[in-house]
């Protein structure tokens, strides 16, 4: 064994991938078997985050990008697309923005997802996806909940800035972007594996639209006891339920 990295694509990560999801359904699903609570909701989302991280760092040894990412701090193309998440992530960032905002960055933020909303009942899902609206946690370029922000953010990289805002701001397609696959193959892993544990244990949201979703969960006091105990409370904010 000489040590020497693996380069991307030289070999399959996909039986991991679907090991890696199967395993957080199982887990998932045990933790919500018992008297379900917001903390236990926030583990969910936590374990989620952590498991991602963990993956990501150990998989670059084995297929490493094939040059230096150009995300950094400030760049925000990517936050012009459409975020699709899930109940727990919401939740997490709820708690995240209850606990760490300022009441002037809280007022800020309920304005902006009353303007985001107004925009977004306007539009078909179609052109919501085409719409390139700037994500409402988003400040002067940079994510407001960075540390708690959804699978989709976590795993979304390119090779290249100039193709981002191209494609992005351009109205072309995201798949044309270079990127390094591993993080993206993984994040729908882990999504996938959370989602499907959700609708096991009687959450039948599929995928919620992160703006609206969020707004939901802030403008509802109690709203994660009412969520676990069958409240509907997404039912605004499900991508599939809106006209196509």
């Amino acid at each position: 064994m000489t040590g020497d990295k693996i380069p991307e694509g030289s070999i399959s990560l996909q039986p991991f991938f679907d090991e890696l999801k199967q395993h957080l359904k199982k887990t998932t699903v045990g933790s919500l078997a018992g008297n379900r609570t917001p903390r236990q909701v926030r583990a969910v989302a936590d374990t989620t985050m952590e498991a991602f991280t963990t993956a990501v760092t150990r998989l670059e040894a084995l297929s490493p990008p094939e040059k230096p990412l150009a995300c950094k701090k400030g760049c925000a193309h990517c936050c012009h697309l459409a975020v699709m998440t899930e109940g727990a992530t919401v939740m997490r960032i709820a708690d995240h923005v209850r606990e760490t905002f300022t009441t002037a960055e809280r007022t800020l933020l309920d304005m902006r997802l009353i303007v985001y909303e107004d925009k977004v009942e306007k539009m078909t899902q179609s052109q919501r996806s085409m719409a390139r609206l700037p994500c409402p946690l988003l400040v002067d370029g940079v994510c407001t909940v960075h540390p708690v922000r959804p699978l989709v953010c976590r795993s979304f990289n390119s090779y290249d800035v100039e193709s981002c805002e191209k494609q992005i701001h351009g109205g072309g397609s995201t798949g044309d972007i270079p990127a390094w696959n591993v993080p993206w193959l993984l994040g729908l892993a882990l999504e996938s594996g959370v989602k499907g544990a959700l609708v096991e244990s009687g959450y039948a949201d599929g995928d919620l639209e992160l703006g609206l979703a969020l707004k939901a969960v802030l403008d509802h006091p109690h709203a994660g006891e009412r969520w676990l105990a069958g409240d509907r409370l997404f039912a605004r904010s499900a991508w599939k339920a809106r006209k196509p």
